[in-house]
């Protein structure tokens, strides 16, 4: 069975490492490098029983798909699609993956609070909701953030980002690629501070500067990619 995953850029994804390693002889796992998403997703319709799907691309790949999850709908964004009795399936592994991680680190009631607004942000804050926590969540543009509460059930604050105490929160989940101007001033001593990006993280050292405690992304990526490797495979 032929699997991989697409996005731009994708040459330092790791989920082929981590699929050789969670899934021997279970298929090949190839990079799909495509700064067009259609031409993405033509490839996978033309070549792939499955694929993992990365930025800028989860929130499109949404679109294509028939959603594998009411949690799949709220976030409107997936990480996976799959081939599946005629269908094309998606998922999102992030949520799942966030939720693994926010079972064993908080208590239900925890303030946490989301910076960013894309697919993985998306995924941890319905997963933070989920899990139990008090949720807000950020970002430089406050109208994203507005529009995805608004057209979900969620219970779910929306800041905008100068206006943010950090102190109302023990937990933050820095979902965004790059640093961000706005939060030059913020002190994560107390804090644990889940980032996204695994590749070139931007808070590592800062969070142990402050005192915090950090959780890499690649925390995030494995615990993704357990489950997401088993709803791909499953029946293929």
């Amino acid at each position: 069975m032929k699997i991989g995953i697409i996005g731009n850029p994708v040459a330092h994804s790791q989920s082929p490492r981590l699929f050789a390693e969670l899934c021997p002889g279970k298929g090949t796992y190839d990079l799909i490098e495509e700064p067009d998403f259609e031409k993405a997703y033509a490839r996978f319709l033309a070549d792939y029983d499955a694929v993992n799907v990365t930025m800028p691309f989860k929130e499109l790949a949404y679109y294509k798909c028939k959603p594998g999850s009411e949690a799949v709908r709220t976030i409107k964004a997936v990480n996976i699609l799959k081939k599946e009795g005629g269908l094309v399936l998606g998922f999102n592994s992030d949520y799942l993956g966030v939720k693994a991680i926010l079972e064993r680190e908080t208590v239900a009631g925890d303030r946490l609070l989301v910076v960013g607004c894309g697919g993985a942000a998306k995924a941890a804050a319905v997963a933070a909701a989920d899990a139990g926590c008090k949720v807000a969540i950020t970002n430089r543009s406050y109208e994203k953030c507005y529009s995805f509460v608004r057209h979900s059930v969620l219970d779910i604050d929306v800041l905008e980002m100068d206006k943010v105490r950090l102190d109302d929160y023990s937990f933050v989940i820095y979902a965004v690629p790059g640093p961000v101007a706005q939060l030059d001033g913020w002190n994560f001593g107390g804090k644990t501070v889940l980032e996204a990006n695994y590749a070139s993280p931007c808070l590592r050292e800062r969070v142990a500067a402050d005192g915090g405690k950090y959780i890499g992304g690649m925390v995030w990526l494995r615990e993704q990619a357990v489950t997401g490797f088993q709803i791909m495979l499953l029946s293929l």
